[in-house]
């Protein structure tokens, strides 16, 4: 099968390699649709850094339709269109039995440690493969699993019904979390963003106030719309040493504060993190994927609650992909959510 593997720093090639092996308990998904995420293109550009076992395809957020099933799976059929979990827990440790399958120690990622969803063809597990409901397409499966990042995250964030949020960065993380806190019914969502497109988008997706880090201060502004004391729950979606001081001191006293963001250049100074949470008492959180979360996402998705594929940006054809990644840097903030076409 065609797969874009990942052999060293800014050396990704379109080769064959096998087709995936369907073991009794697998599921083999034709990919329709593989969306690009910025850890993608932090690997293709630093790696390796989280993948172990190069050469090997990237790729974690996809959807397509099955393909081939084992002799012991049931309720799958060929044909039925799904996405589904890009790893393999043990699916028996602690965690695994408390369905943090995404701490499980011995879980198998794709594109990290097996072949991603940058290929033909990818295998999951059963138990892990949703079919999508009626009216859900393919190229919006394939933004469900980072909507299932950020709905984990709020989930996690323990955020009530018109409690305030702070929303550091509207790229795709930042816009889907947006649509969640929306969703969970927040009072006041502010999004800090410099590039006006992507405040406009924000808006679009349920945000009550957008700023212009460029031209105000963001810290002020959230204590200023969020009862004089700055906002109950904040993410940090950028991660960059400026962000995350924007995120921990727009925060009221109390407040929760959420690290989504992944910084490509510089990391953040975690040391002053841990001075704020004893002057203020601050919780802070992270968020590694999803368990459960993405079938309650996908449900919500075919409800029509969340809207993931508002924020697909660009549909690039498989064959272009070693030519879009080689030009991401100059274009990046272009760009939203982008997909590659595979099948």
């Amino acid at each position: 099968m065609k797969a874009a593997v990942w052999h060293a720093q800014r050396d990704m090639r379109l080769e064959d390699i096998p087709e995936p092996e369907v073991g009794p308990e697998d599921v083999k998904i034709k990919v329709a649709y593989a969306g690009i995420c910025h850890t993608d293109v932090f690997e293709y550009l630093y790696g390796p850094q989280t993948v172990f076992n190069p050469p090997l395809a990237l790729g974690h957020e996809f959807s397509g339709v099955v393909e081939e099933v084992g002799e012991a799976v049931t309720g799958l059929a060929k044909g039925d269109p799904v996405t589904g979990l890009p790893y393999y827990p043990c699916w028996e440790c602690t965690f695994c039995q408390q369905e943090l399958w995404n701490l499980c120690p011995s879980a198998q990622a794709h594109g990290m440690h097996i072949h991603g969803a940058f290929a033909e063809y990818v295998p999951l597990h059963y138990r892990g493969v949703y079919k999508l409901p009626e009216g859900v397409s393919l190229e919006e499966a394939a933004t469900i699993e980072p909507m299932s990042v950020v709905y984990r995250a709020v989930k996690r964030s323990g955020l009530e019904q018109g409690e305030s949020v702070h929303i550091v960065g509207a790229g795709p993380v930042g816009l889907l979390l947006t649509n969640v806190a929306k969703y969970k019914g927040a009072g006041r969502i502010v999004v800090s963003e410099p590039l006006e497109s992507r405040r406009e988008k924000a808006l679009e997706m349920g945000a009550t106030h957008v700023l212009n880090p460029d031209v105000e201060d963001p810290i002020t502004r959230t204590h200023e719309i969020c009862d004089g004391v700055g906002a109950h729950v904040s993410f940090d979606c950028v991660g960059m040493a400026a962000t995350l001081d924007t995120a921990v001191y727009s925060t009221r006293r109390n407040g929760r504060i959420g690290i989504l963001g992944f910084g490509f250049y510089e990391s953040p100074t975690y040391p002053l993190m841990l001075l704020a949470a004893f002057a203020s008492e601050y919780t802070y959180f992270a968020t590694l994927g999803y368990n459960v979360e993405m079938k309650e996402v996908v449900d919500l998705v075919g409800k029509g609650e969340l809207h993931p594929g508002d924020v697909i940006s660009n549909i690039i054809p498989f064959d272009q992909i070693v030519e879009f990644f080689d030009h991401f840097e100059e274009n990046r903030r272009k760009y939203l959510k982008i997909l590659l076409k595979i099948g």
